[in-house]
């Protein structure tokens, strides 16, 4: 019995994925199809879905897709998913015998097929097909044969942060999937759902487009891009209220804000920040601190900013709809140096402030004066 074994994290299943399977069965001509959603796929990061999230959604996105003369054949094998185990495993392959196998997979999981565990052993139980997809650059090992075609340029990376930044992802998800994503708030949509409530449009779209550069940013400097597009998304939560909301949730709250006292005398609209980390805890079960500290510290500054901190900072100073003459380079300036382009975006917020002769709060003005003795 031939066995097409098609292996993946499927997080989530897309248009690539049931065009490859597809070719796949096309070309093996198997007599038995087993989808295989990994529990967490070798060296990726941990799926944003659950796994019985991930088996209904490979069901609707590549399973239901497939012609009736192999989709009678084939089943989704739930064993590597409900088993918990983080890698595609020997014990799971040796499990399908007898039977000639097979394993289909992208050609980003080939290519890291060395880093694999156990290699020899998975080497000596199977034939290794992969699909080619643009964009990659590289080959898989000698032991893996091409799938015959070239597959959509669709990665499932992407996929998740468009959704999570609220873009039209129709061209990559099956209606299905879409559907279903939708109906369960994946990837982001609840976040999203409760902004879009609570925020006026033009704040909206200002925090999809610091979410963006921010995930563009920590892409850029070597920091995780998921952190801070959440960062990013949950920055202005409190901006859902208004100078006299912000105060009396303050002091109902018992923020620790540095200078309260002269913050709610003189500029209310500063305590946003603080407001924001506590809402993104208590409202959105956000537990870590990097990404709190970020949040809070996005307005204000602080003079030990990290890595997150400062790409958020620059972020909301220098985002898409930002309307300041500088912003344009001041945001081609921080994919070249981030640090520069922090001293940009703390001089024209002094210089907005003063212009208008508001208070400044001490923060920030420990902030520059570290920055300019730099």
């Amino acid at each position: 019995m031939r066995v097409l074994i098609f292996g993946g994290s499927f997080d989530p299943p897309h248009r690539g994925h049931a065009a490859l399977l597809l070719a796949a069965a096309n070309k093996i001509r198997p007599d038995k199809i087993l989808i295989v959603p990994a529990y967490q796929a070798p060296l990726k990061d941990s799926p944003q879905a659950s796994s019985d999230a991930r088996l209904a959604m490979t069901g609707l996105g590549i399973l239901d897709q497939l012609p009736l003369k192999w989709r009678k054949i084939s089943r989704i094998d739930a064993r590597e998913a409900r088993a918990r185990r983080r890698v595609f495993t020997v014990e799971t392959l040796a499990a399908v015998k007898p039977g000639e196998l097979h394993f289909v997979c992208g050609q980003d999981s080939a290519m890291s097929f060395p880093k694999w565990k156990d290699t020899a052993s998975l080497k000596s139980l199977a034939a290794w097909w992969y699909g080619s997809r643009p964009g990659i650059a590289g080959r898989p090992p000698a032991h893996f044969r091409r799938i015959p075609g070239q597959f959509p340029s669709i990665s499932s990376t992407e996929i998740r942060s468009r959704l999570a930044l609220d873009q039209d992802c129709s061209k990559e998800l099956l209606p299905a999937v879409s559907a279903f994503i939708d109906r369960n708030r994946l990837y982001g949509k609840g976040v999203l759902a409760s902004l879009k409530s609570t925020l006026s449009p033009n704040r909206y779209e200002h925090t999809l487009n610091v979410a963006a550069l921010a995930e563009s940013l920590a892409r850029r400097w070597g920091a995780d891009p998921v952190k801070a597009r959440l960062a990013g998304l949950l920055h202005d939560a409190g901006r859902r209220y208004s100078p006299r909301e912000m105060s009396a949730y303050a002091e109902r709250r018992r923020l620790e804000v540095p200078e309260r006292a002269a913050i709610l005398e003189l500029s209310p609209m500063l305590l946003h920040a603080h407001i924001s980390e506590d809402l993104a805890r208590r409202e959105f079960g956000i537990s870590d601190p990097e990404v709190l500290r970020a949040i809070k510290r996005h307005t204000l500054g602080d003079r030990r900013l990290g890595l997150l901190d400062r790409i958020l900072y620059v972020a909301d100073a220098c985002s898409l709809d930002r309307g300041h003459a500088s912003a344009p380079s001041t945001r081609a300036l921080a994919f070249s140096d981030l640090d520069a382009a922090l001293k940009l975006c703390v001089r024209e917020k002094i210089s907005h402030a003063l212009c208008h002769e508001s208070w400044l709060h001490p923060l920030t003005i420990a902030l520059w004066n570290f920055l300019a003795r730099r």
